[in-house]
């Protein structure tokens, strides 16, 4: 399936995992030379502030989540608090974050509510 974020997904899921472009424009320079030349540039930046793919995702995984289903995204070092409100703003909860083997926040998790009996 090739899609632009949700437009062509159908379907609910359990789990949606995101590796989205993370890294604001302004920190190209600064990445290691391996990663910024190799690398596809698309997969690395938004070419703004690092957060538009979770503004994307936050704002659509829902809809395509069963309830109780989970969203996780990794994320750079310095973006935990905005994507965990970006999360929130989505009607998500039991947020979380969990950091990598260097002790760094890298990814936030997020689960859609349960259904409410009526």
């Amino acid at each position: 399936m090739r899609s632009d974020w949700f437009a062509q997904v159908d379907g609910a899921f359990d789990m949606i995992v995101s590796n989205p472009p993370y890294i604001a424009l302004d920190e190209m320079p600064g990445l290691d030379r391996d990663v910024r030349d190799h690398e596809p540039r698309m997969a690395l930046t938004d070419e703004g502030d690092g957060l538009e793919a979770y503004r994307r995702i936050a704002g659509g995984a829902a809809a395509h989540l069963r309830p109780g289903g989970w969203l996780m995204v990794e994320i750079g070092p310095t973006q935990a608090q905005a994507v965990r409100d970006l999360l929130a703003a989505g009607g998500f909860g039991h947020i979380g974050t969990r950091q990598d083997f260097d002790g760094r926040h890298r990814v936030i998790f997020g689960q859609k509510p349960q259904k409410v009996a009526v």
